[in-house]
């Protein structure tokens, strides 16, 4: 605990009631910071267009957390909605965020993207009140890592990229490799780049031995959120089509269920579906509340992750929840990727297929369909598992923060 309680100020476009992928790192830190001496301010949108919402996650936010919602605008301005569309939440966060700095005298200011554009509001509160400023991110602003050809606008971007890590205290990165490229990236910021993962609460679903699997019931994989960004579910669906064609009579028979929203590209995989004959094996289960999507991850047999082809850092923040669960992971993902080192440093059951191989599916799905069988520990080690908690991230965090007001203390007395 801190001698005396210290104050962040933390600036994003996600957070609860959001259900954005981004919220839940943020509601981590809110959540536990207080206990170590951190009194947290928000300032972030109630949601965003086009993004789910879940009112059970605002329930989670602490009472002691202040949440200064600035709503995103939805009229007025269409040609910077329309080009520029994160930008367009700036100019009516920009008085929030400066009261907050001005008034509430933040030791600490984060932002957390992507959007990424949400650094320049920490960039200003920086060089305004110069308060000392993490810059989170959860994911590359330019450098994706997947090779694709820069568009006009990624040149303004980077010139914003570069002004973030030369003024920010410190920047996170949220997986091993992402942090590598970023001090790749930026050598003369290395010193500054930290990695802080993602992270799953365990207070809200205790894992459990799963049971066994009784006769005539199927063996449930489980997709959690919407499928996008190249992520292609045709590989498993053939792969789960040859394992089933290989089941003898009266063997277990495969159920996928599709969490969260699917409209996009549902009518094609539906058809897909239905050519090879897995009408009954699949079901789409939309959107359901995040209290629901936990406890279907700790429900399955196995949890199923889809990442893009090719993307060697970066993590799908679904993963932390999948750990959290403590069911196998079928991880389809490349083997030297962020997705890979994470699973391997946690110590839970896995198997890894590139995402578009479906000869590499079908034998890592039937290794871990083997494995339920046997009964093997699907955990190696909790102490392990336990270092992924948002607990424990919110600690590694204060210990950050620490670390940069105990660095400006040192450059006053000089």
């Amino acid at each position: 605990m801190a001698s005396r309680s210290r104050h962040l100020l933390l600036v994003t476009y996600h957070f609860p009631p959001s259900a954005a992928s981004g919220s839940f790192r943020l509601l981590g830190f809110s959540k536990y910071l207080p206990a170590l001496g951190w009194k947290v301010t928000v300032v972030a949108p109630p949601s965003m267009p086009g993004e789910p919402v879940d009112p059970g996650l605002a329930a989670q936010v602490p009472s002691g957390v202040e949440v200064r919602a600035v709503a995103y605008p939805t009229r007025g301005g269409k040609p910077v909605r329309v080009f520029f569309p994160y930008a367009a939440w700036l100019a009516p966060a920009w008085p929030a965020v400066r009261d907050a700095a001005r008034n509430g005298r933040p030791d600490v200011v984060l932002t957390s993207g992507p959007p990424h554009l949400v650094h320049l509001l920490g960039l200003w509160i920086a060089r305004r009140h110069r308060t000392p400023w993490i810059a989170d991110f959860r994911d590359p602003w330019v450098n994706d890592g997947l090779g694709r050809p820069r568009r006009w606008i990624d040149r303004w971007f980077q010139v914003c990229e570069r002004s973030v890590y030369r003024n920010a205290d410190r920047i996170l990165a949220n997986a091993p490799n992402a942090m590598d490229v970023y001090r790749r990236d930026y050598p003369r910021q290395q010193h500054k780049i930290r990695m802080l993962t993602n992270g799953f609460d365990p207070h809200l679903v205790m894992a459990s031995p799963a049971p066994a699997l009784a006769p005539g019931s199927p063996l449930r994989l489980v997709h959690a959120g919407e499928i996008y960004l190249g992520r292609d579910p045709l590989p498993l669906l053939d792969a789960m089509r040859e394992i089933q064609q290989a089941t003898p009579v009266g063997g277990p028979r495969l159920e996928l269920h599709i969490l969260g929203r699917a409209e996009r590209g549902r009518a094609q995989m539906e058809a897909a579906i239905r050519e090879r004959g897995l009408t009954d094996s699949v079901v789409f289960r939309g959107q359901v509340s995040y209290q629901e999507s936990l406890a279907a991850m700790a429900e399955a047999d196995i949890n199923v992750l889809f990442d893009t082809p090719n993307r060697k850092f970066g993590v799908p923040a679904k993963l932390y929840e999948y750990l959290g669960a403590g069911r196998p992971v079928l991880a389809l993902a490349e083997s030297d990727g962020d997705t890979a080192n994470i699973l391997r440093e946690a110590g839970l059951r896995h198997a890894i297929a590139h995402p578009l191989r479906t000869g590499e599916i079908r034998d890592a799905l039937s290794g871990l369909i083997a494995a339920r069988g046997e009964g093997s520990p699907v955990i190696a080690d909790p102490a392990r598992l336990a270092r992924f908690t948002r607990e424990n991230l919110a600690g590694t965090l204060a210990g950050i923060m620490d670390e940069v007001l105990a660095e400006r203390e040192a450059s006053r007395v000089q």
